[in-house]
């Protein structure tokens, strides 16, 4: 009898643990779930702003964007990865007067995983505020590898070599890739910056460092991070996709680099640079980008096998881009991930305490904005009227002024204008310079402008006949100066432009041909300040600048 009790409990006892073992191996062979959350293009968002595509509601601001990472983080605290797709720090009064190290701060709580290198995260130059070096002991790269360094999170850029070595510059804490663990998974991130990058920030700043192609290094790189154990691949790249108007078709570099890679081989890209939110598969890759300024943010799931680390077949979902919304439509707190979401006081209190850094410049009243000029990079743009017209003010001497639009960052908008809105238009410290050029080169100019992705060149003291179906260097018709007289080939004048553009910044080669150069050393953002305090009341000037479908003898556009 006591034999058979004891033989009960024996049994009793071997089948619990049976049981506990068959339910251990059910979890190990469950799939796993890896959540990526990713933010692209920040530009030193860290206020709240109103968005007119999105019915004028409020986005973004650093404390409700903590708020929604926080949900996430909660809802998924060992599988987030909490990516960043370049250009961090630059864009913003905020931002600036740290030079960065604010935004890198609320990156740090915010426990970013990686950051890829952006093509304006290069823009402060040295040290000290002055974009570029001033003297033979300032370092060009100062600024940025002081944010390199200051990250709590790994800074990637595998394409980008130093040009005497070869290799990665040494920076602390910059990388080409990294590799994190979750839930028991190895997941490999490269990261890539785009070869573009010399023509979209300052040249001088960047002369010592090579871009390489994306596709061949990122193929380089995956093997490598597969050797290290990295089952799972994520390419995280500063290049930019967005969609053809006309085709609905993924194009830009990082549609082609999914087009060039093996859905075997990479199982998400995330992606930064062109400003545009996207979410979808290129080639069976899922490629994911978040909009910019802190509107928003890109989300995906990877579903893996624990076994091999290796993202299952099909195991790739991707969500729509949701944007950071402040309250939702009838005022109250939004919810997401089964949350109300509100501010978070801490993230509040500290930006507060950046904010009074810049509270004298945010109250210097320079005058009134009697309607909003929109900021457009195709042919007519209010703010690119009125930025030239100051700049030639500012430069009596010249006949022309001209600003690439990619360096205007925002509209003006109705209302009080501070030197805050000033610096968001201008964000970039670009010094004015006079040159002289012959007609046939302030022509070509013009022409290379009307073909070339970064959008036209901002023009004041001339207006421009255009044929937008016309071929490449042929687009446009005529020139004609305010005073009437139209171009002449030979005829030289004298042109105010912006140091950026005369180095060969966003492709504008033609300026290097010219002679008689003249730095002002003056930025066009205090002209610009001065030209609108001296106004007081401010509208763009001077009209179209851009005729579209002109005649060819600079008469009347069609209607």
């Amino acid at each position: 009898m006591e034999m058979s009790r004891i033989s009960s409990r024996t049994a009793a006892v071997l089948a619990i643990s049976l049981v506990t073992i068959v339910s251990s191996v059910a979890r190990s062979s469950a799939p796993v779930r890896l959540t990526v959350v990713s933010t692209a293009d920040f530009h030193g968002a860290l206020e709240p702003r109103r968005e007119k595509a999105l019915e004028k509601r409020t986005v973004g601001g650093i404390d409700i964007i903590s708020a929604y990472i926080n949900a996430i983080r909660e809802q998924d605290p060992e599988g987030l990865i909490l990516l960043d797709g370049g250009d961090l720090y630059q864009g913003t009064l905020l931002s600036a007067a740290s030079e960065g190290r604010a935004v890198i701060d609320f990156y740090n709580e915010l426990r970013y995983d990686a950051a890829v290198v952006g093509n304006h995260d290069f823009d402060f130059g040295p040290i000290g505020f002055h974009s570029v070096a001033s003297s033979a002991g300032e370092d060009p790269l100062g600024t940025i590898k002081a944010r390199v360094a200051q990250a709590r999170f790994p800074f990637l850029a595998a394409n980008m070599v130093d040009t005497d070595t070869g290799r990665i510059p040494p920076w602390k804490n910059l990388a080409p890739y990294v590799v994190i663990e979750r839930k028991g998974v190895k997941v490999g991130i490269v990261g890539l910056t785009s070869p573009d990058t010399p023509l979209i920030t300052n040249p001088v700043n960047i002369k010592k460092l090579r871009f390489e192609p994306l596709v061949e290094t990122a193929r380089r790189y995956v093997r490598e991070v597969r050797k290290k154990g990295a089952a799972t691949v994520i390419i995280l790249v500063h290049a930019g996709i967005k969609r053809d108007p006309e085709t609905g078709r993924p194009t830009g570099p990082v549609a082609d680099l999914a087009r060039e890679m093996n859905p075997g081989d990479v199982d998400l890209i995330v992606s930064g640079h062109s400003h545009v939110p996207f979410s979808d598969f290129v080639d069976g890759i899922g490629v994911v980008q978040a909009g910019a300024k802190g509107s928003s943010f890109a989300r995906a799931e990877l579903v893996v096998d624990p076994a091999s680390g290796r993202v299952l077949p099909g195991g790739v979902r991707l969500y729509p881009v949701t944007f950071f919304f402040r309250t939702n439509a009838r005022g109250g707190a939004p919810r997401f991930a089964g949350r109300l979401i509100r501010p978070l006081p801490h993230f509040a209190r500290k930006l507060a305490q950046y904010k009074k850094t810049i509270k004298h410049l945010e109250s210097v009243k320079l005058g009134i904005a009697l309607a909003t000029m929109p900021n457009r990079q195709r042919y007519d743009s209010a703010v690119g009227n009125v930025v030239t017209d100051a700049m030639l003010a500012a430069a009596p001497e010249a006949d022309v002024a001209m600003y690439n639009s990619g360096g205007l960052r925002a509209p003006l908008r109705k209302g009080t204008i501070t030197y805050a809105d000033v610096y968001e238009v201008v964000p970039f410290d670009n010094y004015m310079v006079v040159v002289t050029l012959t007609g046939e080169q302030l022509r070509s100019i013009i022409e290379y402008g009307l073909g070339s992705e970064y959008g036209v060149m901002e023009v004041a003291g001339l207006t421009v006949g255009v044929n937008p179906a016309g071929p490449a260097g042929g687009k446009c018709m005529w020139i004609k100066f305010s005073n009437g007289t139209m171009l002449e080939p030979l005829r030289e004048y004298r042109v105010v432009t912006n140091d950026f553009v005369y180095r060969g910044g966003d492709g504008y080669v033609q300026f290097a041909a010219g002679k008689d150069f003249k730095d002002t050393h003056r930025l066009v953002r205090d002209a610009f300040a001065e030209y609108v305090k001296k106004r007081k009341k401010l509208i763009a000037r001077g009209g179209r600048r851009y005729i579209v479908d002109a005649v060819a003898n600079g008469g009347d556009a069609e209607k």
